[in-house]
């Protein structure tokens, strides 16, 4: 077993003891002073992130607001001579891509959230069919070795 009382002795009477707990308290200090900053950079990042996305965030639900709104309005208007009956036959049908406004408006947001600020048109929708479905079935079975 070791003798603790002459180890703690020598310490003591060499004087070292007080510059190595001075070290250690400094350099414990130090790296909190550090870590302090570290922090307050991280927060204040953080802080800017989150305002740019919330500005980002605002910008893209008024586009998609204005999108919408453009988008009732180009199918509220009905020519003068379309009688009620084919009035009626359009509402009952099922809508199609481009006449549903809520899908034209988030069409419109993707591609700005995408394309950003330039100016941009969304031509035509139509439905992609069964080809990722496809894509990904000939990318498992080629991904498989037959024997």
């Amino acid at each position: 077993m070791i003798a603790i009382n002459p180890i703690l002795a020598q310490v003591e009477a060499s004087g070292s003891g007080s510059s190595t707990m001075s070290i250690i308290v400094v350099g414990f200090i130090f790296v909190m002073v550090v870590l302090a900053v570290l922090a307050a950079v991280t927060s204040t990042l953080g802080a800017i992130f989150s305002r740019q996305a919330a500005s980002d965030a605002r910008k893209a639900l008024e586009l998609t607001q204005k999108a919408a709104e453009d988008a009732k309005a180009k199918a509220g208007t009905a020519p003068a001579s379309a009688t009620a009956a084919t009035v009626a036959a359009q509402a009952s049908a099922e809508p199609t891509p481009e006449d549903d406004p809520a899908l034209l408006a988030v069409i419109a947001a993707a591609v700005h959230s995408v394309i950003g600020a330039r100016p941009h048109r969304v031509i035509s929708i139509r439905p992609g069919g069964p080809g990722w479905a496809q894509e990904g079935r000939r990318q498992i079975f080629s991904s498989h070795r037959t024997r």
